[in-house]
């Protein structure tokens, strides 16, 4: 299942019909960790949600949250047990891709050029 979860973030980081541009690899990774761990998603979109209120960067909050997934998918998976090796690595190996996918954004924010996200209506 994971090998398959991670066949389909990456299928959607570098989509052939977009000539390998533009995906949806965060959206992707949702739902493939929803069915693999839900409470390590439900505490990556926890600590998305703290990073975007606090800095206001969603880059900065998706990086966040792909970073720390390993380590949440490794606490969470099953309490007092080790996830299985491939589990642990595809985690890993998806959230590499996402943060690397991301590094655009880690130029802007570095230069302190990345737009920031503002949660209220400008008249």
């Amino acid at each position: 299942m994971m090998y398959a979860g991670l066949a389909a973030i990456l299928g959607h980081i570098f989509p052939v019909w977009l000539k390998f541009e533009g995906g949806k690899g965060v959206a992707t990774a949702l739902g493939v960790f929803l069915a693999i761990c839900w409470p390590a998603l439900a505490s990556a979109v926890l600590l998305f949600l703290l990073v975007a209120i606090f800095w206001r960067y969603v880059s900065l909050a998706s990086i966040s949250a792909a970073a720390a997934l390993p380590l949440l998918v490794y606490l969470l998976y099953a309490p007092g047990h080790a996830p299985p090796t491939a589990v642990s690595v595809c985690t890993l190996l998806a959230a590499v891709m996402v943060i690397v996918k991301h590094r655009d954004n880690i130029e802007r924010l570095l230069a302190g050029t990345e737009p920031r996200f503002e949660m209220s209506r400008k008249k």
